[in-house]
C-alpha cells in the first residue's frame, strides 16, 4: 500500500486534481463575495440578486464538483483512511433545496429588518440591555419580544417548513432523522450524540454551580430580590470604561497592538486584513445582524464581519473572530475546499483568542479596577453562556425528532429546557412568554442546524489553552498554532491534543478546570477590592 497522504498532497502532484480543486475553490470564493455584499444591506436589490443568481447558478454546480473529486478520491489509498470516511460520509449528505435556501434568506431579511410597534430597529434595541437604567433595559426587552411576537404568525410556519423540509432530505438519504442526517452535513466523524450528552451532563454538574454564584452576585449589586431576563448583562463588572474610541481606525490599532504583544503571528493577521480592506465591522441600518469571519481560499485571505454596538463586548467579539482568521491562517496550506473546516476548531481558535488577549486588555483599560471587572466579566460570560448551548443542542435534537409537532409545544419544551440545563435564579413572571419564545432569535437554529454545540465543546478547550497559557506561555501558543494547522487533515481529538487538551476531559481534569476558573474569580474580586 502507498503512504497515506492529506488531499492537499496529493493535488499538488496530481494536474487533474489540482485544475479541478481551483475550480471548486473559485466557486466557493464568488458565493462568499456575494453573500458577504449581500449581508452588508439586505435590502440593496442589486446585490440580493446578484447572491440570489449566484447561488442558483453556483451552488449545484459546486456540490457536483466536489462530489465528483470525492468520488474520484474516495478509493485512492494514498488517501488518509480518515479523509476517506469524510468523503464516503459527505457523499450520502443530500444538498440544501431551493426552497430550504429561500426559506432561509427569508428569515435572515425578516430578522436584519425586523422594527417595533413604534418603528425602532430591534438590531439598534440590543445594546439598551447592557444599560445601566433598568427601565431602558426592561423596556428594550419588551419591545424586542413584541417584535417577535409581531412577526410570529411569519416565523412560525417558516420554521416549521424548514424542519419537514430537513425531515423529508433525512428520509430521502436513508436516515432515521435530520440529526443523523446533520452530522453527516456537518463533517462528524469524530465524535457521537453520545459524546454531546457528555457536555450537556458535565456543564449541568459542573458549571452551573459556578453561573449560579455569578447570578447571586449580580442580584446584590443591582439590589433586586430577583433577577429578570433583562438584567443578564448586568453584573458588578459591567460597567467597564475603555479607551476603545467610536472611530473603526482607532478601535483596529488598539486591538492590533494588543494582538502584537501576545504574539506577533496573530497582529501579522490583522494586518494583513487591514491592507486587504477585508474588514466591515461598523453597525448600520439594513446591514445583517451578527458577526462572521470567512475564508476566502483563492486570496487565501479572512473576511470579518461583525456589527459594533460601542460596548466592551466589541473588544472581545473582534478577538473572537480574529481568532477565525488565524485560524484560516494557520491551514491555509492544506485547505482543499472538499471538507469544511472543522467547527470544533474553528471556535476552539476564536474562544482560545478571546482568553489569550485577556493580559493585555490593559492597554485599552487604564483603570485598575476596569481591568478587574473585564476579566470577571469575561469568565461570567463564558460561564453564563455554557447552559445556552446546551438548550439550543437539546432543542434541535428534540424537533427534529419530533417532526410534526405543534408549533405551541416548541414553545413550551424551550421553556422546559430553561428549567433543566440552566439555573432557577431568573425570574421570568413578567415575561413568561419570553422564556420558551427566545428560540426564534436564534439564526443558527436556521441558517446553520445543529451548529451550537461546537460553542460548548470548544469554549471548554479554551479553558483548558488559558489554563495552560497562565502556567507555560511561550509552550502554549507554540502548540496552539500547531495544533490549527492540523484541523484539516487530523481528528479533533488530535487537534485538541497538540493543543495540549483533552476533547472529553475527565472528571479530575474538569475538577482541575473549575477550581482554576474559581481561582481566577477569587484573584480578580481581590485585585478589584484592593483597587478601591
Amino acid at each position: 500500500m502507498k503512504s497515506q497522504l492529506p488531499v492537499n498532497n496529493i493535488f499538488y502532484n496530481d494536474k487533474d486534481v489540482a485544475h479541478r480543486i481551483a475550480s471548486i475553490l473559485q466557486m466557493e470564493e464568488t458565493l462568499l463575495k456575494q453573500k458577504i455584499a449581500y449581508l452588508q444591506d439586505v435590502t440593496d436589490p442589486g446585490t440580493t440578486s446578484e447572491y440570489e443568481q449566484g447561488r442558483q447558478q453556483l451552488s449545484d454546480k459546486l456540490d457536483t464538483s466536489r462530489r465528483s473529486v470525492k468520488m474520484d478520491l474516495v478509493s485512492r489509498d494514498d488517501v488518509t483512511l480518515r479523509t476517506r470516511i469524510r468523503f464516503e460520509q459527505s457523499l450520502r449528505a443530500t444538498s440544501v433545496t431551493e426552497e430550504e435556501a429561500c426559506l432561509i434568506q427569508d428569515y435572515l431579511r425578516i430578522e436584519a429588518t425586523m422594527l417595533t410597534k413604534s418603528r425602532e430597529s430591534v438590531s439598534d434595541l440590543y445594546a439598551a440591555l447592557f444599560d445601566t437604567d433598568e427601565s431602558t433595559r426592561k423596556q428594550a426587552l419588551l419591545s424586542i419580544e413584541e417584535a417577535f411576537r409581531m412577526k410570529e404568525s411569519v416565523i412560525q410556519p417558516l420554521f416549521s417548513r424548514l424542519v419537514e423540509l430537513r425531515q423529508a432530505r433525512a428520509t430521502a438519504s436513508g436516515k432515521i432523522g435530520f440529526e443523523e442526517l446533520a452530522f453527516v452535513e456537518l463533517g462528524r466523524v469524530d465524535y457521537t450524540s453520545q459524546d454531546v450528552d457528555h457536555y450537556a451532563t458535565i456543564i449541568q454538574s459542573d458549571f452551573l454551580p459556578v453561573k449560579r454564584r455569578f447570578q447571586r452576585e449580580q442580584q446584590t449589586f443591582l439590589g433586586k430580590q430577583a433577577l429578570h431576563p433583562w438584567d443578564v448583562r448586568q453584573s458588578a463588572y459591567t460597567q467597564i470604561v475603555h479607551h476603545v474610541t467610536d472611530s473603526d481606525t482607532s478601535f483596529l490599532d488598539q486591538t492590533q497592538a494588543i494582538l502584537e504583544s501576545v504574539h506577533p503571528y496573530f497582529a501579522d493577521v490583522l494586518k494583513e486584513m487591514r491592507h486587504t480592506n477585508h474588514l466591515d465591522i461598523a453597525a448600520r441600518s439594513n446591514k445583517a445582524g451578527g458577526g462572521f469571519c470567512e475564508y476566502l481560499p483563492v486570496e487565501q485571505q479572512s473576511f470579518l464581519f461583525m456589527n459594533r454596538i460601542q460596548t466592551f463586548d466589541d473588544l472581545v467579539i473582534f478577538m473572537h473572530e480574529i481568532g477565525h482568521a488565524v485560524h484560516h491562517d494557520a491551514m491555509k496550506e492544506t485547505y482543499d475546499g472538499l471538507q469544511p473546516i472543522p467547527l470544533e476548531v474553528g471556535e476552539f481558535a476564536a474562544m482560545s483568542l478571546e482568553l489569550l488577549t485577556m493580559n493585555e486588555w490593559h492597554q485599552v483599560i487604564s483603570d485598575k479596577k476596569d481591568v478587574a471587572r473585564a476579566k470577571l466579566e469575561q469568565i461570567r460570560s463564558i460561564v453564563e453562556f455554557l447552559p445556552e448551548t446546551i438548550i439550543v443542542d437539546r432543542f434541535q435534537s428534540w424537533l427534529y425528532a419530533h417532526p410534526g409537532h405543534d408549533p405551541k409545544v416548541r414553545h413550551a419544551y424551550y421553556a422546559d429546557l430553561r428549567e433543566t440545563f440552566d439555573t432557577d435564579v431568573i425570574d421570568w413572571s413578567e415575561t413568561p412568554d419570553w422564556k420558551g419564545h427566545a428560540w426564534m432569535s436564534v439564526i443558527h437554529l436556521f441558517e446553520t442546524p445543529f451548529y451550537y454545540i461546537e460553542y460548548a465543546i470548544a469554549q471548554i478547550a479554551a479553558l483548558q489553552v488559558y489554563h495552560r497559557f497562565t502556567k507555560d506561555p511561550d509552550q502554549t501558543l507554540k502548540d496552539f498554532i500547531a495544533a490549527l494547522a492540523l484541523s484539516q487533515t487530523h481528528s479533533i481529538q488530535d487537534v485538541y491534543a497538540r493543543a495540549g487538551v483533552s476533547f472529553l476531559p475527565s472528571d479530575s481534569e474538569l475538577k482541575e478546570l473549575v477550581a482554576f476558573l474559581e481561582g481566577q474569580i477569587e484573584f480578580w474580586t481581590n485585585e478589584l477590592e484592593k483597587a478601591y
